[in-house]
């Protein structure tokens, strides 16, 4: 089966194609260049797997959350070439892919990380393949009851060691582990979470976006607005 895999929630993109009988990632550390980067990564997957666009079978993508940006980059990305291939689409939640990269790797708790910008950070903890904090967008001190009494918590994700500092300055006694191998590459966790998926619920609808959890920053101006005239209005 021809899938190729796509994460763009990040700064780091992370890209895969599997074919019948080969399989490569790449991982492109970068300032939130997807748009430079993404479509010639895909060209240059497709030569050397000796596939085309209309040989794919299957697209795969995070939904977030993440950048808001990048993540509206990867989803139109492959949502045009599965108008092109008529290859489904399946999009799998960012937190669970990082969890799912690291999982055969380490038995204690874990805490998957990205930084949301404005001093918070999106996270999710799993314990014994649990998930005890869904997809939250918060700060370091709502999660610091719940981790203490918890022992050999491994933290990944791109953001792992800042968001580790940040535990560690208000609770210095935290049995934290700083996954060394983050940022990791996603492709293989997101093709395997992405292939259970679309055995499990087919593909998705053509109209399903990212899932941000929070607000962009246009929208947050509009509401202000939206607030401040009826407040004149009163």
């Amino acid at each position: 089966m021809n899938i190729l895999s796509l994460d763009t929630s990040t700064p780091v993109l992370s890209i895969s194609l599997r074919t019948s009988s080969t399989y490569e990632e790449r991982k492109v550390i970068g300032n939130f260049s997807h748009s430079e980067n993404l479509l010639g990564e895909i060209k240059s997957l497709l030569k050397r797997g000796g596939i085309e666009l209309k040989d794919l079978e299957l697209l795969i993508c995070t939904k977030g959350p993440g950048s808001f940006t990048g993540l509206r980059i990867g989803m139109a990305g492959l949502k045009g070439i599965s108008l092109a291939s008529s290859a489904p689409l399946v999009s799998v939640p960012t937190l669970s892919v990082i969890e799912e990269s690291v999982k055969s790797l380490w038995k204690g708790p874990i805490l998957s990380v990205i930084d949301a910008k404005k001093k918070k950070f999106y996270f999710r903890l799993s314990v014994e393949g649990e998930t005890v904090i869904s997809d939250r967008d918060g700060n370091p001190e709502d999660i610091i009851s719940t981790l203490k009494d918890l022992k050999n918590i491994l933290v990944t994700g791109p953001d792992a060691a800042l968001f580790a500092s940040k535990l560690l300055s208000i609770s210095p006694s935290l049995d934290l582990n700083v996954d060394p191998e983050a940022p990791r590459c996603l492709s293989y966790a997101l093709e395997k979470r992405g292939k259970e998926k679309y055995g499990k619920d087919g593909a998705d609808d053509i109209g399903e976006g990212p899932v941000y959890i929070r607000r962009s920053d246009a929208e947050e101006m509009l509401l202000a607005k939206a607030k401040e005239s009826k407040n004149e209005g009163n």
